[in-house]
């Protein structure tokens, strides 16, 4: 190939990415496009006429007239290759005596190509994606005139082209604003019934609680469990609020040094009745300072999360906390051998409202909010949330903080 675009590897891969962006290549035949073939040749008075798009091999015509079963040919044999950066209509009269083309197997043999003109293909930003051409089986030149019109309708080829690609874009935000319904819907459906069952439960103990004929012992276990729905509800709450305080702006941190190690020890101790009463073994893997500047609210409210997760997607075995340094990242990790979560939903299970395919066929509780307000706590420290898990393998989950404003 001797055009200068395939000569520069790095302008020819911002052509091609500019190309394949439109998502035409090999595509079906419109009738859009046709129609504009058709006109070209009648307008320059051609028996063929084609929409010619350049691969980095290939030459494929999207539409053509008068040119039988060709579809595509090879680019070294491409009269468009040179004309597509030639700024104007690149014309050649008689390709006979063009040294570029006169050995060209299109010339020499069949379909015998004698006259050539070709108007580029251009985006908006000048990448050049092909040409509307015209061919002729005698020598001939363009008009001024005929030049000017193949110009305007190749104009209306890259019209056709951006119009389409609107269209998809259009059509793909159509579909988020759906998906973000849907979910929405979802998340409402999911936090109403998070918010019911515990107020059914605090409603029901309330109705027994101080009846005569029930003993004293009975109601103090009434009691207990009103507290332990009311401290279910209290922390949804918390959850909502701060989901929004996340997906309005940007977290308000009061950065002072804190020890990870020390939170990790006290993140156990408040939930290590709860992982017993599951009978599951917790415990804090942390024996030295391990000293970062954060907001001791903020990531307490994350490790208690990664925490609180564990505890309920592990049905036996394990949930281990654990602080450390790694380079210049101090780490807080929380692992277990719970059920785990697939590589396709580590992504979505970070985003607000989302919960893993596991999670929703086994209905554990939750809103699916968890994951992203530790991803937005995190991500206003400057650090990094990894995810390490899969199905029924467990999971572990890394807070990695910078240490550079440690004391």
């Amino acid at each position: 190939m001797s055009d200068m675009l395939v000569a520069d590897g790095a302008l020819e891969q911002q052509r091609l990415a500019a190309l394949h962006n439109y998502e035409v290549l090999y595509s079906a035949p419109e009738a859009d496009f046709d129609d504009i073939a058709v006109l070209a040749a009648q307008l320059c008075r051609t028996p063929t006429a084609a929409i010619s798009l350049v691969t980095g091999e290939r030459q494929w015509l999207k539409a053509s007239i008068g040119l039988g079963t060709i579809c595509d040919i090879a680019r070294k044999h491409s009269f468009c290759t040179h004309a597509m950066t030639a700024g104007e209509v690149m014309q050649v009269p008689d390709a006979r005596l063009d040294p570029r083309f006169r050995n060209n197997p299109l010339v020499v043999g069949e379909p015998y190509v004698r006259f050539y003109a070709g108007a580029p293909l251009v985006t908006v930003d000048g990448q050049p994606l092909g040409t509307l051409c015209v061919l002729d089986f005698e020598p001939r030149l363009l008009s001024p005139a005929e030049c000017t019109g193949l110009r305007t309708l190749a104009r209306h080829v890259m019209a056709q082209l951006e119009l389409r690609q609107y269209a998809r874009g259009l059509d793909a935000a159509n579909e988020r604003v759906r998906d973000a319904d849907r979910i929405k819907d979802e998340f409402i459906s999911r936090v109403t019934h998070e918010l019911r069952t515990p107020l059914t439960s605090i409603n029901g103990y309330l109705e027994v609680l101080g009846d005569p004929a029930v003993p004293a012992q009975e109601n103090q276990r009434f009691l207990d469990r009103i507290k332990r729905n009311s401290d279910r509800l209290m922390a949804l709450v918390d959850d909502i609020l701060l989901a929004a305080q996340a997906g309005q702006s940007t977290l308000v941190l009061d950065r002072i040094v804190i020890d990870l190690a020390e939170l990790a020890r006290n993140a156990v101790a408040r939930n290590l009745v709860l992982a017993r009463g599951r009978g599951l073994d917790l415990a804090a893997e942390a024996t030295e300072p391990v000293m970062v500047r954060a907001d001791l609210q903020r990531i307490g409210q994350a490790l208690e999360r990664l925490v609180l997760n564990a505890v309920k997607f592990t049905p036996r075995g394990w949930v281990t906390v654990r602080a450390s340094v790694d380079g210049d990242d101090a780490v807080l990790e929380v692992r277990d051998t719970g059920i785990g979560i697939s590589p396709a939903d580590q992504q979505r299970v970070l985003a607000p409202f989302r919960r893993s395919a596991a999670a929703e066929r086994q209905e554990v509780q939750g809103a699916g909010l968890g994951l992203s307000i530790v991803k937005a706590i995190v991500d206003a420290h400057g650090g990094v949330l990894a995810v390490d898990s899969d199905t029924g393998h467990g999971t572990s989950i890394a807070i990695r903080l910078p240490r550079q404003d440690a004391c």
